[in-house]
């Protein structure tokens, strides 16, 4: 099979994993209408993170570690005593 018609297979089978998660999106939504753009762009996200792990062949995506007062990540900061507090 050449590259081209590959290539095209693959993006149909993209695409149907992100109508059918779209669609399973909705019914859990309890069918609300208006949120059809907002189930769509979730179950791509979903369908693109699931590829990114196949192919770089990990088994969860990074998380980022929350960051404390300061702006450092995984830094706590503490609050100073003041000369009135001893």
């Amino acid at each position: 099979m050449n590259d081209l018609a590959e290539s095209r297979r693959q993006e149909m089978k993209l695409q149907e994993e992100i109508e059918k998660i779209a669609y399973e999106l909705w019914e859990k939504s309890g069918r609300a209408h208006g949120k059809d753009i907002d189930h769509w762009l979730e179950a791509e996200r979903i369908v693109n993170e699931r590829y990114v792990m196949e192919t770089r062949g990990k088994k969860k995506p990074r998380e980022e570690k929350k960051t404390g007062k300061s702006g450092k990540k995984g830094v706590k900061t503490q609050k100073r005593k003041t000369s009135e507090e001893s």
